[in-house]
């Protein structure tokens, strides 16, 4: 249970800090409230290549599957679903690992204030989050931005962006054509997690619509890992505004107290 535990605290810093996005940048006028309803989703297809040219993808769903009220404020709960691919030489897909859901209870306070980090963020924002990998039990951790934030002091994350906007432009990707906001930026990654230094650092390029459930359309990344070169290229395959459904439909069992950042 401690080995299991430590693992999925590993996939809560690492979905909070690779998936950083604008921090308080200005998102061009879109109001990211006015892309997300209950029911609507939208994938993504995302291709990683590491310093020797050995390609990764990973297919990425996210959906808004609910509301509430909570503490007398209303919360979205944002779900992501994340399924990674090894690529063979033949170009077959085979898949790497088991899929991963994270389901996030999100303030609309959050979402209209800071966009870019509460959506790409969701670890560092969740009033609760919920975590499943494969059909094990899923766990809930309550207040989960302050547990997300301890835990990434525990294991030493420090984490840096800057990103401002960089006007419109027509981009065209498998999902469609839009003329989209764009964000340019750069920032890094330092942590240390199983005695292993890792220090990452980033430009990226984003475009995003109002059009499009959650924003994004399209993200470009260029940088390094410990020094040596990586790219990662995500595009919007397809998105809708109703039909998204949770996939934790198991009763989640508590983070208990005392988490311990050793396996």
């Amino acid at each position: 249970m401690k080995t299991h535990i430590f693992r999925l605290g590993v996939l809560a810093v690492v979905l909070f800090c690779f998936n950083t996005a604008p921090a308080s940048a200005d998102w061009g006028g879109i109001d990211l409230l006015e892309t997300i309803e209950v029911g609507s989703w939208q994938v993504r297809e995302v291709t990683s290549t590491d310093h020797k040219g050995k390609k990764t993808v990973s297919i990425m769903k996210s959906k808004c599957v609910g509301e509430e009220v909570r503490g007398g404020e209303r919360c979205y709960w944002l779900e992501t679903e994340t399924q990674a691919f090894k690529i063979k030489k033949n170009g077959e897909r085979k898949a790497d690992g088991e899929r991963s859901v994270v389901k996030v209870l999100v303030t609309e306070s959050a979402l209209r204030s800071d966009p870019a980090n509460a959506i790409n963020n969701l670890s560092g924002f969740g009033k609760e989050i919920i975590i499943q990998t494969g059909d094990a039990q899923p766990m809930r951790m309550n207040e989960g931005g302050l547990f997300a934030q301890t835990m990434m002091q525990g294991l030493g994350v420090e984490v840096k962006y800057d990103f401002q906007p960089a006007g419109t432009e027509k981009v065209t990707v498998p999902g469609g054509s839009f003329q989209a906001t764009k964000i340019k930026g750069s920032g890094s990654v330092n942590t240390k997690i199983m005695m292993k230094r890792i220090v990452v650092e980033n430009r990226s390029t984003l475009w995003l619509s109002k059009k499009v459930p959650f924003g994004t359309i399209r993200t470009v990344t260029e940088g390094t890992m410990n020094g040596k070169p990586t790219r990662s290229e995500d595009v919007l395959l397809e998105y809708g505004t109703s039909g998204a459904q949770t996939l934790i439909t198991q009763e989640p069992l508590s983070m208990p107290g005392g988490f311990s950042v050793n396996p």
